[in-house]
């Protein structure tokens, strides 16, 4: 079963990276949908959500060569920018970014699931620690419930698979995506520290964690953890931006408690 992609296809797949604001604090930034070809663009909407007051504050059509131009009012805001067959609909790709930073947005649809088995290494701790079957079918009806986009369902059998394996890392990693998008900031960082817990050290986790301090205006958490993805993967443009957001909101945090 390919936990991995299912994990990169869910809340932070997407490359993003905003213009920068105009005066008076408004701005807006143009974007690019891509896909494997197996989906037809002209049919598919991008919104700007506003992960602090739980809003849509732009939406646009997305043309037949997949571009797009979103606007947006508050640069000190948490935005996620994503993709979906209409509104309310589960977004077929999400990615969370502060705005002020960067060049246009590419976002990449998922690529469309082939007929054959998936591949894949099996780590040590996957050999010693078995996950049972009922915990493996449990993540992967909330998948197929995801497809559906029907995210209630596939966040409950989720919090299943981790009750009956407690120490199910990716079924961690991916409940905290889906309480992520359904605004669940506080239980979102609970489950990907859960998912750090339990180990290796990974770059899309702790990216995750950053952006979900960030979104709880928890400045100094989000910088460190943007920090500790970048120790990881050094070029990775998402930590970088990430850590440049967090760590100018910091040092604003401590100005105006002195």
């Amino acid at each position: 079963m390919p936990f991995n992609k299912f994990i990169a296809s869910l809340v932070f797949s997407a490359v993003v990276f905003a213009q920068m604001p105009q005066a008076g604090g408004e701005g807006s930034f143009s974007g690019e949908v891509q896909s494997d070809g197996s989906t037809r663009l002209n049919t598919l909407l991008v919104e700007l959500y506003d992960q602090r007051s739980h809003v849509v504050v732009d939406r646009s059509t997305v043309a037949n060569n997949g571009s797009f131009r979103l606007n947006y009012d508050n640069p000190n805001s948490l935005y996620s920018i994503r993709v979906v067959t209409a509104p309310g609909e589960t977004p077929l790709v999400e990615e969370s970014q502060p705005m002020g930073y960067g060049t246009p947005v590419v976002l990449r649809l998922p690529e469309q699931k082939r007929n054959q088995p998936p591949a894949g290494k099996v780590s040590v701790r996957e050999l010693q620690h078995p996950i049972p079957k009922q915990a493996l079918r449990a993540a992967f009806e909330a998948q197929q419930y995801l497809e559906g986009h029907e995210t209630a369902k596939a966040i409950a059998k989720l919090e299943l698979a981790i009750r009956i394996a407690p120490a199910y890392r990716e079924a961690h990693a991916n409940l905290g995506v889906q309480y992520a998008r359904a605004g669940r900031m506080d239980e979102a960082a609970g489950q990907f520290q859960t998912a750090l817990a339990i180990g290796p050290p990974d770059v899309l986790i702790y990216t995750n964690l950053a952006l979900a301090m960030l979104a709880l205006k928890q400045y100094r958490e989000g910088e460190e953890f943007a920090q500790k993805a970048l120790s990881l993967e050094p070029e990775n443009a998402k930590s970088q931006s990430l850590l440049r957001y967090a760590a100018a909101h910091a040092r604003s945090s401590t100005v105006v408690a002195q």
